[in-house]
């Protein structure tokens, strides 16, 4: 299983908004054929940093899962750019974010 990961560093005062984005529009825009699962996580704590609750900003990651690296590739081809797009509408332009591309050992 492959795992297409984006993690959005959003400021604490919108979190709520992003985890509606991302369960209903972000969702509706990432969906595919290709497509095996959708997910949204966060990082709950960071261990040994006991002001992380406090941070001004929280990690979030929407996680979609493929069957091989090539679908992931397809996906990026034909759906980046409309979840981006969509986060844009609720968010703004220029996320601070990074994409990775992870694989279940």
């Amino acid at each position: 299983m492959y795992i297409f990961n984006i993690t959005y560093v959003i400021p604490s005062k919108r979190k709520d908004s992003f985890i509606t984005w991302a369960k209903d529009e972000g969702r509706l825009a990432a969906s595919s054929h290709l497509l095996r699962d959708y997910k949204i996580v966060t990082v709950a704590a960071i261990p040994g940093d006991k002001e992380f609750a406090k941070s001004p900003e929280k990690n979030f990651s929407v996680q979609m899962y493929f069957d091989s690296i090539s679908d992931c590739r397809e996906w990026n081809e034909k759906n980046f750019s409309a979840l981006m797009d969509s986060y844009a509408r609720w968010h703004g332009p220029n996320p601070l974010f990074f994409a990775t591309i992870l694989k279940e050992i």
